[in-house]
Parts: C-alpha cells; structure tokens; sequence
C-alpha cells in the first residue's frame, strides 16, 4: 500500500506516465485481498468464482462491512478492466480512485489482522 500511497495525491499526468507501476499496485493489491477472501471462504465452504464474488460473499457472510464489500467489488472490477483491457483505460478514474482504495485496503487489512492467526513468538 505505500508504494501505492506515494500516488496518492499525484497528478493524473504522473498518473499515465507512471501507469504501468501504478496499474499492477492495484492489480497486485485486489489480488492478495481476494486471495486471502478466497482461503478464508473455501474454510466456510463458500467457493467464490471470481475476485468481485469473493468481496461479495465476504460481505454477505459479515467478514466485511457492506459499503467496503461493494466498494472492493467497484475495485475487483476496476482491476478486471486493467488486466484484461475490456475497454481504453481511463486514467482520470483510475486517479480518483488511489485515495479511496487506499483507504478501503486500509480497512480491509485491520479486519484481516483479526482472521489470521497471529503467532506467538
């Protein structure tokens, strides 16, 4: 998150000159989060097809608040859009959006300090 925090408050020209870092913080990010969901949902014998669902179900099931479950399936999309160019990226949305996703992963990783074990050395 801090190699993505230190776009934050970038202009959208850094933005696109610094896209192709910029665009896999995000995918690398989504990624872990819904991996992790995905781990922890399997264990509840929930089987998420996709990163969108897995931030979906986490939500119905009260891992997540509602309003970050919906704000991280925007995201899972947003990363879908980057990784598979279903459509000209559009760099001004992607600008708006680091602040907001920084702090959703923010919150996403303290509920998560709660789900994994932590050990005990």
């Amino acid at each position: 998150m801090r190699d993505l925090a230190a776009y934050e408050h970038a202009s959208q020209a850094e933005i696109e000159a610094h896209h192709y870092a910029v665009e896999r913080m995000i995918e690398l990010m989504i990624g872990v989060a819904s991996d992790l969901l995905f781990h922890l949902l399997s264990e509840r014998d929930l089987h998420p097809t996709s990163y969108r669902e897995a931030f979906k179900l986490a939500g119905e099931v009260g891992m997540l608040p509602p309003d970050l479950s919906t704000s991280l399936q925007q995201a899972a999309g947003m990363r879908n859009i980057i990784v598979h160019l279903y459509e000209e990226l559009d760099y001004a949305i992607i600008h708006q959006s680091i602040a907001l996703l920084l702090q959703d992963m923010a919150q996403f990783v303290a509920l998560a300090e709660g789900w994994v074990p932590h050990d005990s050395r």
